[in-house]
């Protein structure tokens, strides 16, 4: 193979390399001679803007500060037994709220940019209606693959484990996992992420980043079939979707995809059996077709947030709003 040449004819051969700062400099220019005429996108870029480069680095630090408190906690649990791992969980799942809440705050900060209730968190008379439509969307939602498993054989969890105490401890973690859910990735990645690459790309890089970031439901690799995590992770990137539009068609203002996430949730932990193991235990569950029934894992979540998108946007369009949010947005 022919060493590269210059326009001029000149080869970069080792007689360029000398001794002394002469020679280096010759090396240096005749190295850069060369990078233009191999990749000449690269030479004379122009300079990276300022900004932009600050925005990006702020939402790859926040996604993994994401990553840390999605990471760290399972860790240090894993490492203790009894009563002590049991408080130690219950402390570190209520810490990662805060965790969040001050990861927002301190980006907002490095911004210059408010409060996180700039972000749509800010009460006023359209808060109520919002939880109300989202909340009924996403029971909706998760009543039509509720209803699926019911009509063609999916595992639902024995009436019998239906408790109070169950749903009360659901009713405890679900409100604020929704709550700070949305705050950090549609309230403040979403947004800074629709900034940097425009609103479609951005919904759906930050719904995909809102998706990967749960794959400690399929850990250790080869527990859970390649099949059923494949689907998993674009079952949460199209919620993603869905929770970033309702975002949007709400006039950015995070209480509908809070209503939303908090019902999907609510019915999912109640309802369902927690797939694809049981957490007390360890063991794996046991369900008929997960591919196909299994809430957030089969294929009918796909169709069941497609009918809960429809729905929140018919209940908005009723109160004025749904296409007029989105196209703002775009």
């Amino acid at each position: 193979m022919d060493p590269p040449a210059y326009e001029d004819g000149r080869v970069l051969t080792l007689a360029h390399r000398g001794k002394g700062p002469t020679a280096t400099m010759t090396v240096l220019e005749d190295t850069d001679r060369v990078l233009a005429r191999l990749y000449p996108r690269l030479h004379g870029a122009p300079p990276l803007d300022p900004e932009r480069s600050s925005a990006t680095l702020r939402v790859v630090i926040f996604t993994l500060v994401m990553l840390e408190i999605v990471v760290i906690p399972p860790a240090l649990v894993s490492v203790l037994t009894g009563i002590a791992k049991e408080l130690a969980a219950t402390l570190l799942f209520f810490l990662s709220f805060g965790l969040i809440y001050a990861a927002v705050v301190l980006c907002l900060r490095w911004e210059d940019a408010g409060s996180p209730e700039d972000l749509g968190l800010h009460l006023d008379t359209g808060t109520l209606p919002h939880l109300l439509i989202g909340g009924t969307a996403g029971t909706a939602a998760a009543g039509l693959v509720i209803a699926c498993a019911i009509m063609f054989g999916g595992t639902l969890r024995d009436a019998s484990e239906i408790t109070a105490a169950l749903i009360s401890s659901e009713l405890i973690i679900t409100a604020p996992v929704a709550m700070f859910e949305e705050l950090a990735y549609r309230g403040y990645l979403m947004t800074r992420m629709e900034r940097l690459l425009g609103p479609t790309r951005g919904l759906v890089g930050a719904s995909i980043i809102f998706s990967l970031l749960h794959f400690t439901w399929w850990l250790p690799l080869g527990s859970v079939p390649a099949h059923l995590v494949a689907l998993f992770t674009l079952n949460l990137a199209l919620g993603g979707i869905v929770l970033g539009l309702g975002y949007h068609m709400s006039g950015d203002r995070l209480w509908l995809p809070v209503g939303f996430h908090f019902a999907w949730n609510m019915l999912a932990y109640v309802v369902f059996p927690v797939f694809p193991r049981d957490p007390a235990t360890g063991t794996p569950t046991v369900v008929y077709m997960p591919e196909l029934f299994q809430i957030e894992w089969g294929v009918t979540t796909l169709v069941a947030f497609l009918f809960g998108l429809i729905l929140m946007w018919l209940l908005m369009r009723t109160r004025g709003h749904g296409v007029q949010g989105l196209r703002a947005a775009a």
